[in-house]
């Protein structure tokens, strides 16, 4: 047994608990339920895809927590290997990031037509985290449907325009209907947490995707939006930009400009409550 060890990765604390052996605790905001969204998520995409992630191997509940015991990963963060790799390795990458974003949009499952985290046959939905919710409330929901999440984005862009740029309630109700929320594209399952310290390099040579807290089912753009948000948060966590990273998101997710400018405008309101 391995003296008891902390890896810092993204906000979370991974423990081993052997050496081939991780915890990790659950994140959904309802805490009654005994399957983390996390762990449910993990066995769809390891069933569904070619994706290399942690396998779940257990779920014990502690107290008022579940805590996930999945395989520990060796290898590197990219954070830490992207700056000494070459050009070629990083296109590699960004490729291999590439298929794994299509293989989620692909999956068929029962419930994405649930916008939100994963949830057991016969539950009901849970509440969503999301780096488009912004950091003042990070739970929002739970959405019984699409329309529903809709719905609640195109109030937050009414109440953007209306307690923070003061325009009066009809005027900003009627800019709403003329430039609503994207709804147009399928819920698909989005990890939305996409950054550099949440992909291992791994000592196998594959590159792992770890971390799957945030993962639900969303409009594709949220990938796209999500990633760059979190990009942005990375200079602030790390004291550092990756320009070329940047530059070949939209590669990675698809290009969605048009629905992150429309997010930019929404998002002080959800400073609201």
């Amino acid at each position: 047994m391995l003296e008891e060890s902390r890896e810092l990765i993204g906000a979370e604390q991974i423990r081993h608990i052997t050496p081939g052996t991780v915890t990790k605790s659950a994140e959904d905001e309802d805490t009654d339920t005994r399957i983390p969204s996390e762990a449910l998520t993990l066995e769809l995409v390891y069933r569904c895809t070619t994706i290399p992630v942690p396998r779940l191997r257990r779920v014990i509940r502690d107290h008022d927590t579940n805590v996930i015991v999945m395989d520990y990963i060796p290898g590197r963060q990219l954070s830490h290997v992207w700056r000494e790799m070459s050009t070629w390795r990083k296109l590699r990458v960004v490729f291999t990031l590439r298929s794994y974003v299509l293989q989620l949009r692909a999956i068929q499952h029962p419930g994405s037509a649930i916008p939100g985290p994963i949830v057991p046959p016969g539950h009901p939905p849970r509440e969503c985290t999301s780096p488009l919710f912004g950091w003042k409330y990070e739970w929002r929901g739970p959405f019984a449907s699409y329309d529903k999440l809709a719905a609640f984005f195109n109030d937050r862009y009414k109440v953007a325009l209306v307690q923070h740029r003061r325009v009066p309630t009809t005027k900003a109700e009627s800019r709403v209907r003329a430039d609503p929320f994207d709804n147009s594209g399928p819920l698909v399952l989005t990890h939305q947490d996409i950054n550099m310290r949440n992909i291992i390099v791994g000592d196998d040579g594959r590159l792992w995707l770890i971390d799957w807290a945030w993962a639900g089912f969303y409009p594709g753009w949220f990938e796209y939006v999500a990633t760059r948000i979190q990009s942005e948060n990375e200079e602030t966590v790390v004291h550092r930009s990756e320009p070329l990273w940047d530059l070949l998101v939209p590669f990675i997710c698809g290009l969605y400009d048009h629905q992150e400018k429309w997010w930019r405008r929404m998002a002080v309101g959800m400073e609201y409550k």
